[in-house]
């Protein structure tokens, strides 16, 4: 990217710079308590002296983003205008990512229009204003997609071992990653040609792997367990559902990929698709986008649809995003009249934007 690119760029990065300052009072929320403060704090408190956190507070990630809140605290103050500040960087490489991966699709005259619809999701912005792991995750994740698709080995080797650091949901990401990777850059040839190239191309997933290994067996050989255990705060969370409770996540999943203004963008992909099939079903990008969107839904659906209390609504933040970039693709390089394209990025936009206002009464 260049200088004029960073200019242009420059309302995004003062948008979520002002977002930042604004809620920069607000206090841990959710699972930001748990995965942020409460592990921050160990940290903190500890001196960074012991890897592994307490029981009642270990739900078998890799601790590494407490780490991070507690070594800016450290560094900078132990306040929650630091803690959210600490969220700015990845904040920073969000909107530089994700103009970076629309760039690889859409023409550069529609570009910043369709980076103000995929910034948009309210899941994304909701985030956003907390000091959430996801941010981070959404971060390596874009990062990762970007150095798939430009085959940059030493930046898709960050990425995977920062998914990998952020959480296990991270490793189901990457593991998407790698599947992505597999196909979209395994050159065909013989056995042999293909065996070399999965060969080298293993160890760019080597650290990430050696990091979760070393972790996990430490872990283990210290408490006994992977993951959870019988007496974990969030042991229901993991229990699996029958075959009702199946289906009853199937529809849960498909009520969060059109929750919160998302329907919008699903009606003009409909649209679009119906009406210009014959010419979409033959394009290459097209077909690109949907298998990523596809593996991302087989990944990241099964720990959705298979367990309990495991469906909520930033668990698939990767989905609502990688959607986006297949509606913005539509409506700007398969409509032809400039008019109904502004219509249309009017209509998603506001309807996107909506979603941050949606409120369901009690149960």
């Amino acid at each position: 990217m260049n200088t004029k690119t960073y200019i242009r760029l420059t309302p995004f990065f003062l948008f979520y710079f002002t977002l930042t300052l604004l809620v920069s009072d607000n206090i841990f929320f959710w699972d930001t308590v748990q995965l942020g403060s409460k592990h921050a704090h160990f940290f903190y408190e500890t001196n960074f002296s012991q890897l592994l956190l307490p029981n009642d507070i270990d739900s078998g990630h890799i601790p590494t983003f407490g780490m991070y809140l507690a070594l800016a605290w450290k560094i900078f103050g132990k306040n929650l205008l630091v803690s959210h500040l600490a969220m700015f960087p990845f904040l920073f490489g969000i909107v530089i990512k994700a103009f970076l991966l629309l760039k690889k699709f859409i023409t550069e005259k529609y570009i910043y229009y369709a980076l103000l619809i995929f910034l948009s999701d309210a899941t994304l912005l909701s985030q956003s204003t907390l000091i959430s792991p996801d941010i981070a995750l959404v971060f390596f994740f874009l990062l990762g997609l970007n150095a798939v698709l430009g085959e940059k080995k030493v930046l898709l080797c960050c990425s995977i071992t920062g998914l990998f650091l952020v959480s296990m949901r991270g490793m189901m990401v990457a593991f998407a990653i790698l599947i992505i990777d597999i196909v979209f850059n395994t050159k065909q040839g013989g056995i042999k040609s293909i065996f070399d190239q999965l060969l080298h191309k293993s160890f760019i997933y080597l650290p990430a792997l050696l990091i979760f290994i070393f972790y996990n067996y430490f872990h283990f050989t210290q408490k006994g367990w992977i993951g959870y255990h019988k007496n974990s705060p969030w042991a229901v969370s993991f229990e699996p559902v029958n075959f009702k409770g199946f289906l009853f996540n199937i529809g849960l999943l498909g009520w969060r990929m059109i929750d919160f203004g998302r329907i919008f963008l699903w009606a003009s992909t409909l649209f679009i698709g119906i009406k210009h099939f014959k010419i979409i079903k033959h394009d290459k990008k097209f077909i690109r986008m949907f298998f990523i969107f596809a593996i991302l839904t087989l990944t990241l659906s099964y720990s959705f649809l298979m367990y309990r209390y495991l469906s909520g609504h930033r668990y698939i933040l990767p989905l609502y995003l990688i959607f986006s970039l297949v509606t913005v693709y539509l409506i700007f390089e398969k409509i032809k009249m400039e008019k109904v394209k502004y219509i249309l990025f009017i209509f998603v936009l506001i309807g996107s934007l909506s979603g941050n206002f949606w409120v369901y009464p009690e149960k």
